[in-house]
């Protein structure tokens, strides 16, 4: 598993929900992107963070993945007191 700060959960968040990760571009819109964020401010400010791989839309994309499936992304997160994780499968 890789640790992301808050952005980088956000943009996995948005990736994972609103992309489709077999077709699509991995590029979610900003507002995706905005409404990740502030889903993510119920966790403590040090919330962990962790991805199976890396998302970014400045890097190659790379990730291990965790199921069976052909493709899945997604985040957990968790603090002292909350923990969700949202994961997506995808096959082409």
């Amino acid at each position: 598993m890789t640790y992301l700060d808050s952005e980088n959960a956000a943009r996995v968040l948005a990736v994972a929900g609103t992309t489709s990760l077999a077709y699509g571009k991995l590029s979610p819109t900003a507002g995706s992107v905005k409404d990740a964020r502030e889903a993510l401010k119920d966790l403590a400010a040090d919330a962990t963070f962790l991805s199976n791989g890396h998302w970014s839309a400045s890097a190659p994309v790379s990730w291990n993945r965790i199921t069976s499936a052909t493709f899945d992304c997604g985040v957990i997160g968790f603090d002292r007191e909350n923990a969700f994780i949202f994961w997506v499968e995808e096959e082409d």
